[in-house]
């Protein structure tokens, strides 16, 4: 059996994909740049580790000799090293890889992308739509994974929900339904389609939570599942959205989270996932389980608190 090769298996969504294929068997190749985080536990996992870059074709070449499929999350959003933008790693190095993956004679390819109701005004969706074009023209049995938001990125504090502080900013009335996902279930749908003998191919596959509650109704699972209320505060999305469009030449990585929080907050997110999402999932997670864990997490880092600030006394 050839290698399933990663690109992104450091990240967190390429990290999960790696575990969710090796927990099936099938041997995994991630690629791997200096400095870039998780190693250790792709190396348990018993990944085989190659160093690359999608800014380098040739470290791609290398990588991709002897691999059967290829499987890409690998984004420039969080700008982790020297150079990472959302031009040289997910337009210009997406469309490399695919092009030598093309060129190498790669059978299978499946690319991480985005909901397919997002707008593509905004610089990370407008990429996103481009390279899956680039990958429905490339020639190869072709999988565009398209998730609704993930949970563990848009019901956390960074997006306005605070469990430790019991405080939420919600833009606009906060009443649009989205069906948050989880990326521990987007992770084991890539890694399904990304076997060779998977009867899912060269088709956009949209990925939804199996619930669509609004950031509002979060808001209360939070509340039920922390024991607290919430201080709930709104903010205009098109505040959001303006400032979304006047930051889009300096800062894209920014503009497209305002601008992608903004179309939630006006519009929603509702996919109605195949039926063939829900065979691979079986137990999907849901906002209630993702809202228990970081209450529970919460929870125990206040005691943490307490118990040093009483000086071990306890």
């Amino acid at each position: 059996m050839r290698p399933v090769l990663v690109v992104g298996a450091t990240g967190l969504l390429g990290s999960e994909i790696c575990r969710d294929l090796r927990g099936s068997g099938h041997p995994v190749r991630g690629l791997m740049r200096p400095g870039a985080p998780r190693e250790d536990f792709l190396q348990r996992l018993g990944v085989e580790l190659v160093p690359g870059d999608l800014r380098n074709v040739r470290s791609l070449e290398a990588a991709l000799r002897g691999v059967g499929a290829v499987v890409s999350s690998a984004t420039g959003a969080a700008r982790r090293l020297p150079g990472d933008s959302l031009r040289s790693v997910d337009r210009e190095g997406q469309r490399a890889l695919v092009d030598a993956a093309r060129r190498g004679g790669i059978r299978r390819f499946v690319y991480v992308s985005v909901s397919p109701h997002l707008p593509r005004s905004t610089p990370l969706v407008g990429i996103k739509r481009e390279i899956e074009t680039a990958v429905r023209g490339s020639g190869m049995a072709w999988v565009v994974v398209q998730p609704s938001p993930f949970m563990e990125s848009w019901l956390t504090r960074r997006a306005g929900i605070d469990v430790a502080t019991a405080r939420a900013a919600l833009l606009g009335s906060g009443e649009s339904p989205v069906t948050y996902v989880s990326v521990c279930d987007v992770a084991k749908v890539t890694a399904s389609v990304a076997d060779p003998d998977s009867g899912v191919s060269r088709c956009h596959l949209p990925v939804g939570g199996p619930d669509a509650l609004s950031p509002f109704d979060a808001v209360r699972i939070f509340e039920q599942e922390s024991g607290r209320s919430f201080h709930v505060v709104h903010a205009p999305s098109s505040l959001a959205r303006g400032m979304g469009a006047l930051l889009t030449p300096f800062d894209p990585v920014l503009a497209s989270n305002l601008g992608i929080a903004a179309h939630l907050a006006e519009a929603g997110d509702v996919i109605a996932s195949d039926r063939s999402v829900w065979e691979m999932l079986r137990r999907p997670v849901t906002v209630r389980d993702h809202v228990r864990s970081a209450a529970r997490a919460a929870l125990t880092e206040r005691v943490r608190v307490l118990l040093n600030g009483a000086g071990g006394r306890f």
